[in-house]
């Protein structure tokens, strides 16, 4: 079984055995078991998986880049070499998307919403515009924005020359009447802490919600176990008294625990709805 530490919530198959899988067995060439608990451990994180693309978030700290690939073609210098990325860039634990819009239409200084929330830290924040090297890096200190909702706007506050220079380009590009597709490169950390330590603990101490919905959905995953296993998902039989006619009750859509399931099933679609609500205030179209 895997250390509790190398999951990235802090449920444990444990937890998942005593609270939602309580009384619950498995029947194997004719014996009664507890379900196993890799079968639980895979199914927990797919349920962790599952909610991270679902609700746009990550539950460890992550490091998201903007079009890594697209930096091979800029100089180092830029702010956005590959050389520029440190720690390097991991394939595994990191996530890349494709770089932002700019619109100057809609989106005035720079108003954008990042695809993952919460936000831990803004790393770089750099416009690539076309033609051969022109860039601009934006300074931390013009960087303002709802961190819970990764919601951002540039602010110019320092440097009469460096708020100029940004002003200007942005002019131009306005004047274009058009916008840059893909021309925001944004790093950052997502996720509920600063590292993982923390970030169970602002889980459990904050969002048992969002904690029970992987639980349940987990609960859910393993319901074809369940089914499946528990005398093909029969509640009752009967045997005529000729001994050839037989009978099957399976006691509802999943067998004998059709209550349960249909319970957590409806909790959990109710759990995730109401995160997508509250907690990133409207659905965004990437989910």
């Amino acid at each position: 079984m895997a250390n509790p530490g190398t999951l990235k919530s802090p449920i444990t198959v444990e937890e998942i055995l005593s609270e939602e899988l309580y009384g619950v067995v498995a029947h194997a060439r004719g014996e009664a078991a507890p379900l196993d608990a890799k079968a639980i451990e895979r199914k927990l994180r797919s349920a962790e998986d599952f909610y991270e693309r679902d609700l746009g978030i990550r539950l460890k700290p992550t490091r998201v880049f903007s079009d890594v690939q697209a930096r091979k073609h800029f100089p180092s210098g830029a702010g956005l070499h590959f050389s520029e990325i440190d720690p390097p860039f991991d394939p595994v634990a990191d996530i890349e998307e494709p770089a932002y819009d700019y619109d100057p239409g809609s989106r005035p200084w720079g108003e954008t919403t990042l695809r993952y929330a919460p936000v831990v830290e803004i790393h770089r924040w750099v416009f690539a515009y076309p033609g051969t090297v022109p860039t601009f890096v934006v300074p931390p200190s013009w960087i303002k924005g709802d961190y819970k909702y990764g919601r951002f706007n540039l602010v110019p506050s320092s440097g009469t020359s460096v708020a100029f220079q940004f002003t200007g380009v942005a002019a131009a590009v306005a004047t274009g009447h058009r916008a840059i597709p893909r021309s925001i490169f944004i790093d950052y950390t997502t996720g509920f802490g600063a590292d993982v330590t923390q970030a169970h603990g602002v889980l459990q101490a904050h969002h048992e919600d969002l904690l029970e919905g992987i639980r349940l959905r987990t609960l859910l995953l393993l319901g074809g176990i369940i089914i499946n296993t528990r005398s093909g998902g029969a509640t009752g039989g009967s045997l005529g008294l000729d001994g050839m006619s037989r009978s099957r009750n399976f006691g509802g859509k999943f067998g004998a625990y059709s209550g349960m399931l249909e319970l957590a099933l409806e909790r959990e679609g109710e759990i995730r709805r109401d995160w997508k609500r509250q907690e990133r205030g409207v659905a965004l179209g990437f989910m």
